[in-house]
């Protein structure tokens, strides 16, 4: 934790200091090549550069920061320091980003900026209503903005509620017809939505009497549905508290009371009712409103019973200084009036919601200490917690409250006070009765809590609670999880501890034994505790034993430690399991020269267990330095199968680099073995990562996939030079040679009995592996692609093969970054491959148009590089460059939502000579009618 707080710390120091050289990495680099703690201080490089900083979040591909990454308060420190023009050039690339952008903006801005993000695109073939961005734009522009979005979705034939949903947004007066109508709709979802859309029109409305006038529309609601009834009450949330008065107090009571009367009524309608009465008590606590505030409080005590389980909020927030006064004094008369019934809720919820500022209100303290004394035990526990907060005068209410009620030591917040400071009050606690009363019943089994025994309280203290809780353990009568619980707060007691829960290590109830086991790590003298819990080893109780052991000998010395922990490997002194952690305790603290000369004594045993010496070989990796552990690991090479399993556990990253060439010789070793099909398949896997150390070892895999004679590991080699080819040089090299041998040595076998193909079945696996690993998508990924691909492309009968790989080689996603000339180049030698083949021709173009839509949006330059693109491919009246044209103006004119020059191009495809070409142009629609 404290290494990330100084990596964290050090990134903030790099961008404040360094911001102009933090964006030089970012262009060249990109977000993905950097750690993801700079972007929590964004707001550094913003501020030194922020037309640059705009740019690079126009950057197309890999080198575009996140949106995610971008918070409110960053957008408020970029909007306001970029012209209008680029603002809107932020929205229009990034159309999920522009409400943001919006909303971060000066309202008087946001007209200019949303005309001109939106100026030039297309309205596409699907109609919409983005209600985010008409919330962000303002009252004077949003009218304008969704009548033209009405008319468009009416003249589109959209459905009724998308035409409501954008009429919702012009005024009141306007629109309220046509809401009302849609709320005697015979759909209830319907219904639904039309009465959210009318509540949120005259929300936004700003008015008191448009809010007014919509309440008695809701009256209507009554003889509604409960999931109508419960979509309105959660839209009448987004109504500002301030525009309810006391005049709508009527209507909100016979709404609130027709809700919650309803044979039907939900949980999601009273919650929706509740929160609605916590807005308003919390904003009307300040203004006044004496009929609002009744209401509030009604509504919470008719839903829940009471108004305790109220949450108000963080008022200690919200509120400006000195409010809670006010707030305070405008409750007084309910929160004393359920004094006088004994029903605290309120002032429970009013002290947790103001938080810190109830600690100066001397009049809560005292309705508090009331529900403590007067209280239910429920009440009165809460109570307490909330009139203990405050620590300047904690010390004397402790007093108070013990001296009327000495049971209430027995609360986990008296508890810590007496424990810790006001220990003069302990002795009343001690070596006698505890103390019964309404918080601590007779028969509970208690002790006071004993944490800080050790370092605050005396000596007679010590020996009185050690008394207790030593009869707590001893009484039979008591359940065994409260007597083992006991043990463990003994062995805290310094000094007492250990001999007292030694005592009971040999107990014959199983629970008792194995919590003193365990307790006997948390004395103070754990290392004296290492012998018992060893000689545990070999018996049932070593489950518990040996976990103790290893917390107790992180605390002995080592010289004690290696006479112990030989004694204990040998075969015939323990169990399996235990003799293995014995091991894995001995490499981890033990100093390197002893840890390896006991795991190698350990591994040598005559007669020793597979597993154990398998975890011999797992556990000294840690311990290369020291030559003994290389002699194991090269005999666990060649030895049973448990430990060669055991050894290709190992990852490179786990191990020091000097170490990691030697090492990887034995992994390779592994691998090279044919007596084991389902190791050698696991060694396959291990042998990826560690192939940047082992010159050459690339060649175990491509032998084990052409080798016609091995037919249990060959598909696991596939996979793993597929997923190696990409990463590493020598891996592609063998990659392109086992393609070479698989393309030219097929044998006989065709639609035989027993085989068919077989090195054409493998080389579909290797082409489908190669295809399907998330890695290939990079640049040496592709490049790695159309190499495979031109060696496959000279086989006549592997041309569907080769093709798979040639149309993922070609980069689409980033093509704002690559020349048209080389874009165009390589999707006319994907073309060529398809003369006679009109059904691949179809599949492979709908390959390429799938990953264009897979990239998501894209930059303006690469829509301009695949525009050209598709214009030169489509004007030769090939069938292949057709398709490919064809997919990719599909793909490209949804992207950009059809803007003028992706609709001229699919007119011209729909001319085109070819008709499978024509078939896909027709296929799609710019407007649907």
């Amino acid at each position: 934790m404290v290494a990330r707080v100084r990596h964290d710390r050090a990134v903030a120091a790099a961008a404040s200091a360094l911001p102009h050289r933090v964006l030089d990495l970012l262009e060249r680099y990109g977000p993905t090549r950097l750690p993801g703690s700079l972007f929590r201080h964004l707001g550094h490089l913003a501020t030194a550069d922020p037309a640059r900083f705009a740019r690079l979040l126009l950057a197309p591909g890999t080198c575009a920061i996140p949106g995610h990454a971008l918070s409110r308060t960053l957008l408020h420190r970029l909007v306001g320091a970029l012209p209008d023009g680029l603002v809107a050039e932020l929205g229009r690339s990034s159309p999920d980003l522009l409400p943001r952008l919006l909303r971060a903006l000066q309202p008087s801005r946001r007209t200019a900026v949303h005309a001109a993000a939106v100026a030039g695109q297309g309205e596409g073939a699907h109609v919409t209503v983005d209600t985010a961005l008409l919330d962000a734009l303002p009252r004077t522009h949003v009218a304008d903005v969704a009548r033209r979005l009405a008319d468009r979705a009416r003249a589109r034939g959209a459905d009724r509620t998308t035409v409501l949903r954008a009429e919702s947004y012009l005024p009141f007066d306007e629109v309220r017809d046509r809401l009302l109508a849609a709320t005697r709709e015979p759909v209830a979802d319907d219904r639904a939505t039309a009465w959210s859309l009318l509540v949120r029109n005259a929300g936004r409305s700003g008015d008191r009497e448009t809010v007014a006038t919509v309440l008695e529309d809701l009256l209507r609601l009554r003889n509604e549905q409960d999931p109508v009834r419960s979509t309105a009450l959660r839209a009448l949330l987004t109504v500002p508290p301030d525009l309810f008065t006391d005049t709508v107090e009527p209507l909100l009571d016979r709404i609130a009371a027709d809700a919650v009367e309803a044979r039907d009524s939900s949980a999601t309608t009273r919650t929706a009712l509740s929160s609605l009465a916590v807005a308003v008590l919390r904003e009307h606590a300040v203004t006044g409103e004496r009929a609002l505030l009744n209401w509030a409080l009604r509504t919470l005590v008719r839903i829940s019973g009471n108004s305790g389980s109220a949450d108000l909020g963080r008022l200690d927030r919200t509120l400006r200084r000195g409010q809670e006064h006010t707030v305070l004094e405008a409750l007084r008369p309910w929160l004393e009036a359920g004094a006088e019934r004994s029903d605290y809720g309120l002032v429970l919820a009013l002290a947790r919601a103001l938080g810190r500022r109830a600690d100066a209100l001397p009049g809560l303290q005292e309705l508090l200490w009331q529900a403590i004394s007067y209280g239910s035990t429920s009440t009165a526990r809460s109570a307490v917690e909330l009139w203990l907060r405050d620590p300047a005068d904690r010390d004397a209410r402790i007093e108070r409250l013990l001296t009327r009620d000495p049971s209430a030591a027995a609360l986990p917040a008296v508890q810590r006070v007496l424990t810790t400071r006001r220990t003069d009050l302990l002795d009343a606690y001690l070596g006698g009765t505890p103390p019964w009363g309404r918080f601590l019943t007779p028969g509970t089994v208690w002790t006071i809590g004993t944490d800080y025994a050790g370092t605050r309280w005396v000596p007679r203290q010590q020996r009185a609670v050690q008394r207790d809780l030593e009869r707590t353990v001893a009484d039979e009568k008591l359940p065994l999880y409260a007597r083992g619980a006991a043990l463990g707060r003994l062995a805290t007691l310094p000094g007492r501890g250990f001999d007292a829960v030694r005592a009971w290590v040999d107990a014959p109830d199983v629970v008792l034994a194995e919590a003193a086991l365990a307790a006997l790590a948390h004395t103070d003298r754990p290392a004296d505790a290492l012998p018992d819990l060893l000689a545990h080893a070999g018996d049932d109780r070593a489950r518990v034993a040996l976990y103790a052991a290893g917390r107790a000998a992180a605390h002995a010395r080592p010289s004690r430690l290696r006479e112990l922990f030989a004694a204990r490997t040998a075969p015939g002194t323990g169990k399996v399991t235990s003799r293995k952690q014995t091991v894995r305790l001995a490499a981890t603290l033990l100093p390197l020269p002893d840890a390896a000369a006991l795991l190698a004594d350990a591994y040598a045993q005559p007669d020793q267990h597979p597993d154990v010496r398998a975890a011999c070989v797992a556990s000294g990796t840690e311990l290369l330095g020291d030559e003994r552990m290389w002699e194991v690991l090269a005999d666990a090479a060649t030895g049973e199968r448990a430990l060669r399993t055991a050894l290709l556990r190992t990852h490179p990253n786990e191990l020091d680099p000097g170490h990691r060439p030697r090492y990887a010789k034995l992994v390779r070793k592994v691998c090279a073995s044919d007596d084991d099909d389902e190791l050698v398949a696991l060694g396959h896997r291990a042998l990826v990562p560690w192939l940047p150390w082992a010159p050459g070892a690339a060649t175990v895999l491509v032998e084990a996939l052409t080798d016609m004679d091995r037919r249990g590991t060959w598909s696991s080699a596939a996979d793993a030079l597929a997923t190696a080819a990409p990463a590493a040089p020598q891996a592609a090299a063998a990659l392109h040679r086992a393609l070479t041998l698989l393309a030219t040595g097929e044998t006989a076998d065709d639609a035989g009995a027993e085989r068919d193909r077989p090195a054409r079945q493998r080389l579909g696996r290797l082409t489908e592996a190669l295809t399907a690993w998330p890695q290939v998508h990079d640049a040496r990924g592709r490049a790695v692609l159309g190499e495979a691909g031109r060696v496959l492309a000279g086989h006549r009968d592997l041309v569907p093969q080769a093709v798979s790989l040639l149309a993922e080689s070609v980069e689409l996603e980033g093509a704002g970054g690559t020349d048209a000339d080389a874009l165009h180049a390589a999707l006319v030698e994907l073309a060529a491959l398809h003369g006679g083949r009109p059904a691949l021709a179809a599949r492979t173009a709908r390959t390429v148009r799938r990953r264009v839509e897979r990239a998501g949006e894209a930059g303006t330059g690469a829509t301009d590089t695949l525009l050209v693109v598709v214009a030169r491919l489509a004007g030769t009246g090939d069938a292949a460059e057709g398709l490919v044209a064809a997919e990719l103006t599909v793909a490209c004119g949804r992207r950009t939502a059809w803007t003028g020059p992706w609709r001229t191009q699919l007119r011209m495809l729909r001319q085109h000579p070819c008709g499978d070409v024509r078939d896909v142009a027709y296929g799609e629609v710019t407007a649907v009618e």
